[in-house]
């Protein structure tokens, strides 16, 4: 594997140099050996990585595919090794972390005193904010999302699938009776964002086409805590991401509904994003602590 890896490595450096002579002098090498290196990757792959020609070289499909798993594999690798050498030390300096503003303060924020105990030697700056921070320019350790990502350069953890239900306060369903099926909803006071947001059509089951519905209330609120908050107060019914409606499902603050329809999936999910390089101990420790809250949630 050594000799594959560093191969790979010589592979990169010429991708990012974008020649055979940038990458020899990034890794004090002829041109010709670095030429050999790829000659090699591509003999065992049996595939050609670059397009070559007198002025330029372009990556190949083939090409292409590497390059974006090479990056992942030689991360890992990196990150093992940094993994096991941090046992020695005791980690300690500043994690930066960012995360959304609702989803922070639920679920970043309980973990903080854990974390600080874990780790006495480590500071902690928590910047909550909705904004998508790119941790590679903005100075961040590590950076939670919740949506769909996009391809990056950044390494990504998965904390969980993000799934919406619908729920209600027992108050409101006292006064107002509990829906059968989802069409019953048209009937209810139904707690909403505002309409550019899309937020008055809801998702059930599986597919998409035949199980919308518009629904409406008389209270919009562009901020999941407002609705969470209104909803516990009886004010009306809301269909939000399990992550957000948890705690209060299982202390009965809230009741869901349709419990035998399955939760429709986002297509999107949590994410620990985090730039490349070694996985350090401080790092691994919180990604750590919001793995298992996330799992305990779905307990």
């Amino acid at each position: 594997m050594t000799g594959f890896a560093d191969r790979l490595d010589v592979f990169l450096r010429v991708v990012a140099g974008g020649s055979f002579s940038a990458a020899g002098r990034d890794m004090n090498m002829q041109a010709s050996s670095i030429s050999r290196q790829i000659d090699m990757l591509e003999g065992e792959l049996g595939v050609e990585l670059f397009y070559r020609s007198t002025r330029r070289l372009a990556l190949t499909s083939a090409g292409e595919t590497l390059c974006h798993r090479a990056r992942q594999v030689l991360g890992q690798l990196e990150e093992t090794r940094s993994i096991v050498a941090a046992m020695a030390n005791e980690p300690q300096g500043w994690l930066m972390i960012s995360a959304p503003v609702c989803f922070g303060q639920r679920h970043v924020v309980p973990l903080v005193p854990v974390y600080l105990e874990r780790f006495p030697k480590v500071h902690l700056e928590l910047s909550l904010e909705d904004r998508a921070v790119n941790p590679l320019e903005d100075g961040i350790d590590l950076a939670v999302r919740i949506g769909k990502l996009q391809d990056s350069a950044l390494l990504v953890t998965k904390l969980a699938t993000t799934e919406s239900v619908v729920c209600a306060a027992p108050s409101y369903l006292q006064r107002h009776g509990v829906p059968a099926v989802p069409a019953d909803l048209v009937h209810h006071a139904c707690l909403t964002t505002p309409k550019p947001m899309k937020a008055g059509m809801w998702h059930f089951g599986e597919t998409s086409s035949e199980d919308r519905l518009e629904v409406s209330g008389r209270f919009v609120c562009g901020d999941m805590d407002g609705l969470l908050a209104s909803a516990i107060a009886g004010l009306g019914i809301i269909h939000l991401q399990t992550w957000l409606v948890a705690e209060p499902l299982r202390d009965g603050r809230l009741v869901r509904l349709f419990p035998t329809i399955l939760p429709r999936p986002d297509g999107s999910g949590i994410y620990a994003l985090r730039p490349p390089g070694a996985l350090t101990m401080k790092v691994k420790g919180m990604v750590d602590l919001l793995k298992a809250r996330m799992i305990a949630l779905s307990e």
